[in-house]
């Protein structure tokens, strides 16, 4: 691992334990404020509460003080800047996921059970459902909170907002071409949005573009650097996506944490899956396993097979480094008017998300 991978892991390691000292006590006053209202309004407080603790990377939280630094022309963070967006951000991920989780029927994430999960034991069959959207609705309220608690001057702070806003605005595209796509993989709809469009709506922009964006923001970035950082965040979530889309069928689960060839068997149209299609013997093999719940061990492994041996998975890997290598260009590029910090950060994070394997 390199020094800038490296720092980038400890920072990592710093904000993950800042926010996990500064969320609870965050958390804890909206809770009891929940409570007062209702039984049903606290219960899905809880709810929330306990997946934002049960913890993450706070990847997105750190890339947030990683755009701050690059948008900075001081060497120093002001983490009393930070802290709020980085909740925020960690806080918006917990609207997302309880959305996703609710779409996909994923009864577990981060290791115990999912919010709509949580709601439907205690809320009841009927009332859970709609307990889930407005869940994520409440948990996108509280993260807009804590944005707003951010100490600064009226106009950087709206910038911070219109960064936020665009973020809420792609993922919501992006998740809606992205069930068209699969749809359409299937055999039920027309055209679909190619995969890195999914990827840049959906992943990008939440994952790298936006905590970056917003940082910067804070940090009351000019133009040009704000371009040149949508641009490294455009390139490295792509690549972070792809890096995804391979490990979810060639990781190892006890790293990533997820079965593999879920993907598979839920119909999804990952960069493997679109490379493979291109195949024409093999694309009748995936045709009768993509999307089939009860396809067998063997018929999943054949696809999988088949991927490596048409080269579909060396073609999305070659992807994956080419798409690091334009990061590393723009990062190039702003290198004479970085901080040392910001250079470090911005080049462990290629590392780190571009070439993880878990």
């Amino acid at each position: 691992m390199t020094n800038s991978a490296t720092d980038f892991a400890s920072l990592l390691i710093g904000v993950r334990r800042r926010l996990d000292e500064r969320l609870p006590a965050w958390l804890g006053p909206r809770v009891a404020a929940a409570n007062a209202v209702s039984p049903e309004v606290g219960t899905v407080a809880e709810a929330l509460a306990d997946l934002t603790l049960r913890g993450g990377k706070r990847m997105r939280a750190a890339l947030v003080a990683v755009g701050y630094a690059a948008g900075s022309t001081d060497e120093t963070i002001d983490w009393t800047v930070c802290e709020p967006a980085m909740i925020a951000f960690e806080l918006l991920q917990t609207y997302l996921l309880v959305h996703d989780d609710w779409m996909d029927h994923d009864d577990v994430r981060r290791g115990g059970p999912a919010v709509h999960a949580i709601l439907r034991e205690k809320l009841g069959p009927t009332l859970f459902d709609a307990g889930a959207v407005l869940a994520g609705d409440l948990a996108s309220g509280y993260a807009q909170e804590a944005l707003f608690e951010t100490k600064l001057p009226a106009d950087r702070l709206l910038a911070a907002a219109r960064a936020y806003a665009r973020v809420q605005v792609e993922v919501v595209q992006g998740q809606l071409a992205e069930m068209q796509a699969d749809r359409a993989t299937l055999g039920k709809s027309g055209p679909p949005a190619s995969v890195e469009t999914v990827h840049t709506l959906k992943t990008a922009s939440y994952t790298t573009t936006g905590p970056l964006l917003l940082g910067a923001a804070l940090a009351g970035a000019t133009p040009a650097r704000t371009k040149e950082l949508e641009s490294f965040g455009l390139w490295l979530g792509i690549a972070f996506q792809l890096r995804d889309d391979v490990l979810g069928v060639f990781g190892d689960p006890k790293a990533t944490g997820k079965p593999v060839w879920n993907d598979i068997r839920e119909g999804k149209r990952t960069a493997l899956v679109e490379e493979l299609a291109k195949e024409p013997a093999a694309a009748l093999l995936l045709a009768g396993v993509l999307g089939n719940a009860n396809a067998t061990h063997d018929e999943l492994a054949a696809v999988v097979r088949a991927m490596e041996e048409t080269g579909a998975r060396a073609r999305v890997e070659a992807r994956v480094r080419g798409l690091c290598a334009e990061a590393a260009r723009v990062l190039q590029v702003m290198a004479p008017t970085l901080s040392p910090t910001g250079h470090a950060w911005l080049s462990g994070a290629i590392s780190a998300l571009g070439e993880r394997s878990a």
